[in-house]
């Protein structure tokens, strides 16, 4: 074999490499709203490929950038952490594992996804909520169909926070490609994206609804309506919304309840009652949670600390569950209860760098900007970034759309380059033709 042919065949392999690493990216995308093991399979796969076609250069210029290095950091003292926890390091080390997703964020930048790409990657989520969403409608229609093969009418896989969230953002990205359709005269296919984005939106307050899931929706509504031009059309749609939201509520038996339940649990909480298990819990959990806090502030207890520190105030003070849960249900006190506060203002420094990152208005940074907002909402009441599906949603959408919006302001700061060098050779070229 020629030298020649050797490099043909590196070259032939190189793109089948970079073909299996786009099919595994849309894969663990199409994964991600309903299966947690296909998820885990797919995107083991999609790291392994990224591993094997990263640039060099590339990834030491990501490497130099916050929002890569952060979350670096962040994993990095979770593991150092380890060292003065509470627990044996076995059973502590099996605590830095939920964390070890913030690791794709950098690997995911420095690999290179064009914008069609990261379109395709967004398909492959769609796809999956809308097979979900055809289910949810079916099973609530007919529950005494299809809906028995499931765990729960409505909600077919995994749970109502993670299903909602999953279509707040589906509702948020249809209705901002539909706007942009909209402007460049593509009306048909715009009207399909805004009838399928209230599809999404109104199933958020249908089925039995979430807390969580409510309050990002209306806020992922909310930065809809600050992307739109003009408050005209800005009060026009959030009106719609509104409506929208309240006849599904009116419509649905499940949501009535649930809304009574969190009126009752607000009630009865100012007058110093007894509130249900799910709002009691919380108050419960944080109450807890402070006392931990002041008992270590700087460096926490450790990696793998919160089970023994809550299970330590059980006889005293015991869990509405009846045991002791081990999570705070807030990411930022499940950061410093392992590694302190220090831990928790990296975490919050990730959110910000992230959050910078996409504060541009093209389709990628709008994106991005949704997932951090949705992340960082969702993590006041849950453990968002440590959680399966949550967690390995933000740090892939934070990846791939960072390395859309990276490349294309890396690309547009090389332009004035090459526009400056092409005016410099205009005079000779000028010169050259009298």
């Amino acid at each position: 074999m020629t030298k020649d042919d050797m490099v043909t065949t590196t070259q032939g392999i190189q793109e089948k490499l970079l073909v299996a690493r786009h099919c595994a990216a849309v894969a663990t995308a199409f994964m991600l709203p309903f299966t947690t093991s296909g998820q885990a399979i797919a995107v083991s796969i999609l790291a392994v490929l990224a591993l094997l076609t990263l640039d060099r250069d590339r990834l030491m210029e990501t490497l130099r950038a916050p929002a890569a290095w952060i979350p670096l950091l962040l994993f990095a003292f979770l593991l150092v952490g380890v060292s003065w926890s509470m627990q044996p390091i076995g059973p502590a080390l099996k605590w830095v594992g939920p964390y070890a997703k913030l690791l794709l964020i950098p690997l995911m930048m420095a690999t290179c996804i064009t914008p069609k790409q990261a379109i395709q990657i967004g398909y492959g989520f769609l796809t999956s909520c809308i097979v979900i969403l055809a289910i949810s409608y079916v099973t609530m229609l007919w529950p005494t169909g299809p809906g028995l093969w499931f765990k729960t009418p409505g909600i077919p896989f995994k749970d109502n926070a993670v299903q909602s969230e999953c279509f707040s953002l589906c509702a948020f990205g249809l209705a901002f490609a539909a706007v942009k359709g909209w402007q460049r005269g593509e009306s048909r296919r715009a009207i399909l994206m805004i009838a399928l984005a209230l599809l999404f939106f109104a199933n958020v307050f249908l089925i039995y609804i979430s807390k969580t899931g409510m309050l990002v929706a209306g806020v992922l509504l909310a930065l809809f309506l600050v992307q739109l031009n003009g408050w005209r059309r800005a009060l026009l749609v959030g009106a719609s919304a509104v409506v929208i939201a309240a006849l599904s509520l009116w419509m649905s038996p499940g949501a009535q309840r649930r809304i009574a339940e969190i009126a009752t649990d607000i009630q009865q909480a100012s007058a110093g009652a007894q509130e249900t298990v799910s709002t009691a819990s919380r108050i419960d959990f944080w109450n807890k949670a402070a006392i931990f806090v002041k008992e270590a502030p700087l460096l926490g207890h450790g990696t793998g600390s919160i089970r023994p520190l809550y299970q330590s105030m059980e006889a005293s003070r015991p869990s509405p569950y009846g045991e002791a849960v081990a999570d705070p249900h807030n990411q930022f006190l499940h950061v410093t209860l392992q590694i302190g506060l220090l831990g928790g203002l990296v975490l919050l420094a990730m959110w910000a760098v992230h959050a910078k990152m996409f504060l541009g208005r093209d389709m990628a940074s709008v994106l991005g900007l949704a997932v951090v907002v949705q992340n960082f909402l969702g993590s006041l009441f849950n453990s968002h970034i440590s959680q399966v599906t949550q967690g390995m949603l933000y740090c892939l959408a934070v990846g791939i759309l960072g390395s859309v919006v990276r490349s294309a302001a890396t690309q547009t700061a090389r332009q004035p380059d090459a526009t400056e060098a092409a005016m410099e050779r205009l005079p000779t070229a000028t010169a050259d033709s009298r």
